[in-house]
C-alpha cells in the first residue's frame, strides 16, 4: 500500500525541511528560507521577506526560496608613464537585490499575491529586504519577473523581484550660471543706414 504524497512530520528543532503540501514546493536543488505560510508566527519571526519602512510585510509569499545580493564600487583610474595606471577615486554605485519568492494555494491567494506585487511594482515607496543577519534598507522594486512552468506546478507562482537602492542625500548642485535671455542689452555704438543706390529701384 503507497505511503502519503507528503510526509506528515512536525516543524520542528531537528526535522529536516521536507516537503509537506504542494503549496511548499519549490525548484530542486533550492531549499527553503522560511515556513510554510500555514504558520504566520513562524514566517515572520524567520524575517525574510520585503517589508515595508514601517516593519510590516509588503509582501505575504508562502516561501522565500532565495535572495542575491550584489553592491559595486566604481574604481576611476588615469594612466602614468609607461603604459601604467593609477587609481585616484572610488565610488559605491547604489546595491541591488533579488528576493525570488513562492505562492500556492488557493487561485484567490494566488491572485491577491500578484495584486500585491503590481501595487509595489509602480509605487515610489521606500521598502527593506529583510534576512536574520542583514537588512538592505531603502529600496524600490526596478523589476519583477514571474515564472510559471510545467516543471514547477500550474498551481505554483514563482516570482524573482529585482530592487535598487534609493539614495536619500543626493543633492544636486548648481553653478552660479544666468540665463543668457536675462543679459541687458550693450549699445556698441549707432549705425546710420546706409542710402540705396540711384538705380537700385529702376528696371532695364
Amino acid at each position: 500500500m503507497a505511503g502519503p504524497r507528503f510526509p506528515n512530520v512536525p516543524i520542528a528543532t531537528g526535522v529536516p525541511a521536507v516537503m509537506r503540501s504542494a503549496a511548499t514546493q519549490v525548484i530542486a536543488g533550492v531549499g527553503l528560507l522560511s515556513t510554510d505560510s500555514s504558520d504566520v508566527s513562524q514566517l515572520a519571526a524567520s524575517q525574510w521577506g520585503v517589508f515595508k519602512a514601517d516593519g510590516g510585510r509588503a509582501l505575504w509569499p508562502d516561501n522565500v526560496v532565495a535572495l542575491n545580493y550584489r553592491a559595486e564600487h566604481r574604481i576611476a583610474d588615469y594612466p602614468i608613464e609607461r603604459g601604467g595606471f593609477e587609481s585616484y577615486d572610488k565610488v559605491a554605485l547604489p546595491f541591488d537585490a533579488t528576493v525570488r519568492m513562492t505562492k500556492g494555494g488557493t487561485i484567490a491567494a494566488r491572485v491577491s499575491f500578484l495584486r500585491a506585487i503590481e501595487a509595489i511594482r509602480g509605487d515610489r515607496k521606500l521598502y527593506n529586504v529583510t534576512t536574520p543577519e542583514q537588512t538592505y534598507r531603502n529600496v524600490n522594486v526596478a523589476e519583477v519577473q514571474v515564472d510559471r512552468s510545467q516543471e514547477s506546478g500550474a498551481g505554483l507562482i514563482i516570482v524573482d523581484i529585482h530592487l535598487r537602492e534609493i539614495r536619500q542625500n543626493a543633492k544636486a548642485e548648481f553653478s552660479k550660471s544666468k540665463d543668457p535671455a536675462g543679459v541687458s542689452p550693450y549699445n556698441n555704438g549707432s549705425a546710420q543706414p546706409a542710402d540705396p543706390p540711384a538705380n537700385a529701384g529702376s528696371v532695364q
